[in-house]
């Protein structure tokens, strides 16, 4: 009988993340840079009054946009 090796963890499969994916499920638009998404995010709020945030993702490495968290 052969055993199975368990996965070190930094071997571990990727799962979804939150801060990658939106609330539908799919992946968030990706930015090369942060003033790329920064300009994304101004958009947003010029065209809908939407309040969003650049920020770099810890799953992707790249820069995405997302809701603004208020320090309350």
């Amino acid at each position: 009988m052969k055993r199975r090796r368990r996965p070190l963890p930094s071997t571990r499969p990727l799962g979804r993340v939150a801060s990658h994916f939106t609330r539908e499920g799919t992946p968030k638009n990706p930015y090369r840079t942060e003033r790329e998404a920064q300009s994304a995010a101004q958009l947003a709020w010029t065209l809908n009054g939407a309040d969003l945030n650049a920020y770099r993702c810890d799953y992707c490495h790249q820069w995405h946009v997302g809701k603004r968290f208020r320090d309350d």
